[in-house]
């Protein structure tokens, strides 16, 4: 019975392992992806826009 507790412990850290490390990699493939979406649009997108849009909302 506590070898079975052992390997199941065992094969549940390395599943976890095993996860983390894809998540990992997955996150900095996303990173290089979202950089490049933020570099390539303009800079006048985040030029007081929340504001303008709100203003607009309310009827001023």
């Amino acid at each position: 019975m506590a070898t079975l507790l052992t390997s199941s412990a065992g094969l549940t850290i390395a599943a976890a392992g095993f996860a983390g490390h894809y998540a990992l990699q997955a996150m900095k493939h996303l990173e290089l992806q979202v950089k490049q979406v933020f570099q390539s649009l303009p800079k006048s997108a985040f030029s007081g826009g929340y504001y303008r849009a709100v203003s607009l909302l309310k009827g001023k």
